[in-house]
This record gives C-alpha cells, structure tokens and sequence, in this order.
C-alpha cells in the first residue's frame, strides 16, 4: 500500500474497518468490524462482526501489575509493550480478512493528565506489520499535548450517534463515564465502574468478576462502610468536569480497609459505584431522565436496579452493542482520522483546541 491506496480509502464510497479496545479492567480484546459510510455526523455504519476474546490469567495479572509501580518496571513496561501487540496481533489475525484500516486504542497503564501526560502501550508497528493492514492508534495523546483530559475517549461517538434530550450515554467499564450529547457536550469519568468489585471479587473470592451482580445481591447495604467510601472518594467529587480518573487511585489500596469475604462489603461497593454515577450526573449535568447504559456494568443487575432507585429510566441496548460500544468508537475514530475530521470536543476535555485524534502505522 502507497500512500495513493490511503487517499483512495478516504475517498471509497464505504469502508471496513476494525476497532479494537482493551479497557483497564483488562479482561479481554473487544474486536468490532464495521461498514462506514460518510464521515462525522454524516457518516453510518453497520456493524458486521463483534467478537469479544478474553485474556489469559497470566497475561491479564501481567497487564494489571504495570498499573502498580511497586510491581512494575521500565524494564517490564517496555517489553509488555511489544508482547501486547503480538498477542494482539495473534487475536485479530482471524478476523481481518477484507479489512481495510484498524483503529487500535491499546491498553492504558498509566492516565496523568494532569501532569499532562497519558500511556497507552501495545505497538501499532507490530499489528500493522503483522496485518498488513495500516493502523490508526494513540488517540488520547495529541489531545493530552493540548492540555486536554484526553478522556472519555467515547465522547465524540456518543456525539455523533446518540442526540437524546434529558439523557446521557453511560459506560461502566473499569472507569464509569458519561455523555451529556446537547449543547454544550459534556463527559467525563464519574468515578469507578467495575474496577473496585472486580477487585474485592478476585480477593475474597477468587472470580473475575461479580457475574450479573448475584453475589451482591446476597449482601445487605453497610452505610458506615459506604460513608467511609464516599468521603475518601470526596476530591474527585468535587472536581468539577472536565475530570478523568483510572487504576492509579481506583485499586486495591483504595479499599485496603475493607474486611474481606464479607458480601455486604461487596454489596456497599456496588451501591458505591452507582451512587458515584447519580451524584456526578446531578451536580454537574443536572436534570437527567434516561440513561444509555454500555460496558460490562450493564450486565450487573444490582446495580442497574441501583440506578434506577434514584428515579432514572435505565436503558440497555442488545447485549452485543452494549459490549461493543467502545470499540465501535475507536473504529469511528479510525474513520475520521482517514476522513481528516477534529474528533475531540474540547468541551468535554478542556484541551486548547479541537483536534485530529490519532497517529497512523503503516506496514510498509
């Protein structure tokens, strides 16, 4: 491929894309392939494939002990690096038949925006290589380098497909975020989605996860555990938007006190995740009727009934679109990237200006 072959794609009347996202809870690899049409809020797609292929013990253990630098090293950063990418590479290799462009959001194992800085590891080069397909990739970075949150990266997607009056788009994966889609556009990470009960599961019970909630269910609501969780979790409260926030203060320190195999603490901290998720939308979106509900959080029936103790109507699309929302949005991103399009909103992460989102790896 030339660079010829990529103006041709921006040009073709559809193109296929693959999206890829691996969240911090790190569970797995969503792979979307997609049909788009147009670009921006002119473009369609219609989703062809979604397959969700979930990660090895070992290598997930791997991923979550580069969020921790009491466990991490350069060392240990700069080949997971490359062992990302080629597992990656192995995942997908099925599924590319056709593809014309890969949008590739890797994996984030440290979020300082702050500090103006952001990583994502799992080299592009190496899928590109491996493919034979060009890669869009790092597209949290440029938008950081503009003193942007570089966060939610699902915002522009919620922006161009969901136009809802009242309503907010929300994703509970190992971070909760939501998007407010009227004018102005506003998201930003509420706080922790499944990253806390995933933890507290993996400890006291040795699971993955809290499989539709039936754990907490059995447990019964601790208000002294919760106010104790709602005032260590009081900064980021009151952090007004643009604000994002990760594993660096969401893990296992953060609930270090906490009495293991107890389900009424696992019961507290699945009413904590959603209470989270009220509080923000009520101090910082306002009058708010119906959630969208996306990511693994929508399977958690405890805490979508939570939800909907606070007055919302709580909305799931299909179990597929629900799991596949963020890696249609990097496929989005992917697309508009090729199309030439600003895909950042610098309502939402307060950057300088608005932006082209991404980098691109050629195999060539």
């Amino acid at each position: 491929m030339f660079w010829v072959d990529l103006l041709k794609l921006a040009n073709q009347k559809e193109r296929t894309i693959m999206g890829l996202m691996s969240g911090t809870s790190a569970d797995g690899l969503d792979i979307v392939i997609a049909k788009f049409t147009g670009f921006g809020r002119n473009s369609s797609f219609q989703l062809v494939k979604f397959h969700s292929i979930p990660y090895s013990a070992d290598f997930r253990k791997k991923i979550v002990d580069l969020y921790d630098p009491a466990k991490s090293s350069v060392k240990d950063i700069c080949l997971m690096n490359f062992e990302i990418g080629k597992i990656h590479s192995q995942m997908i290799k099925p599924f590319c038949k056709n593809v014309d462009l890969i949008g590739y959001h890797g994996q984030t194992v440290y979020h300082m925006p702050e500090q103006g800085a952001t990583l994502q590891i799992g080299e592009a080069d190496v899928l590109a290589v491996e493919t034979n397909i060009p890669v869009v990739h790092s597209f949290r970075t440029k938008d950081v380098a503009l003193g942007g949150q570089g966060a939610p990266i699902t915002a522009y997607f919620d922006w161009v497909f969901f136009r809802k009056p009242n309503s907010v788009v929300l994703n509970i994966g190992g971070i909760a975020n939501v998007t407010y889609t009227e004018n102005p556009v506003i998201a930003f990470d509420t706080g922790p989605g499944n990253c806390l009960i995933d933890i507290y599961v993996k400890e006291s019970f040795g699971l993955e996860y809290d499989d539709g909630g039936k754990l907490a269910s059995q447990g019964k609501l601790d208000e002294k555990i919760l106010f104790k969780l709602i005032e260590k979790d009081k900064t980021y409260l009151e952090r007004n938007p643009p604000k994002t926030t990760g594993r660096e203060w969401y893990n296992k320190e953060f609930i270090h006190d906490l009495p293991l195999k107890d389900l009424n603490v696992l019961r507290t901290l699945t009413y904590f995740t959603s209470w989270c998720i009220h509080e923000n939308i009520k101090r910082y979106i306002g009058k708010v009727d119906r959630i969208y509900v996306f990511g693994g959080g929508a399977l958690n029936k405890v805490m979508m009934d939570d939800l909907k103790s606070f007055g919302y109507k709580v909305l799931i699309p299909s179990k597929t679109f629900a799991k596949a929302r963020e890696a249609l949005a990097i496929a989005l991103l992917a697309n508009d990237f090729i199309g030439g399009l600003n895909t950042s909103i610098t309502t939402v992460t307060g950057a300088k200006r608005a932006c082209i989102l991404g980098k691109l790896s050629i195999p060539w």
